[in-house]
């Protein structure tokens, strides 16, 4: 007597497949439709508000939503803006922050006009070795707003790329120049 138990001869071993389109109610363009609506919406950034902490004294998350009106939101991402202490001269600084949530801002205190060296873009250099030569336009920024909106839209750039479009993070020459573009 054999151990091994097998189905009767009879049935098939493969499932039946299921008749959709046999159904009169089933429309597939309808279908598909659907689903490509759902992963529209899936891909669309939330609409809500900005969440705004300010740890910057003299400004509060107001005075923040009121600088960066009309930029576009980082979906639930938190904005923290920060204090940035500096020893020579004022400078840029921001990190996204994917692993928390949070884009971190951080404007320059004691506070004084300053201008800074953007790289837009890069070319290579004729020969074996890669070198580049990279190009850039000085930006002018005259108030806390200004810094603030520059640094938001590189870093939202960042969180656009990662958390929206599904690519690496780390350009940063694009994120330069569209936040060159778009701050003032």
């Amino acid at each position: 007597m054999s151990l091994l138990i097998l189905p009767p001869a009879r049935t098939s071993l493969r499932r039946s497949a299921i008749q959709l389109a046999e159904e009169l109610h089933f429309d597939p363009r309808a279908a598909r439709r659907a689903v490509a609506a759902w992963e529209r919406d899936a891909n669309r950034a939330p609409s809500r508000g900005l969440l705004v902490r300010s740890d910057l004294p003299g400004l509060n998350a107001a005075d923040v939503r009121r600088a960066l009106s009309g930029l576009p939101s980082p979906g639930d991402y938190r904005l923290v803006i920060k204090p940035l202490r500096y020893r020579t001269r004022p400078h840029l600084a921001g990190l996204c922050e994917f692993d928390v949530g949070r884009i971190v801002v951080s404007v320059p205190e004691p506070f004084r006009p300053f201008a800074e060296l953007v790289y837009v873009n890069a070319r290579r250099k004729p020969g074996a070795v890669m070198k580049f030569a990279w190009l850039s336009e000085k930006a002018r920024f005259r108030t806390r707003r200004d810094v603030l909106r520059f640094v938001y839209l590189h870093e939202w750039l960042h969180w656009y790329l990662r958390e929206m479009q599904g690519r690496r993070s780390g350009a940063e020459t694009a994120c330069d120049r569209f936040a060159l573009r778009n701050f003032r």
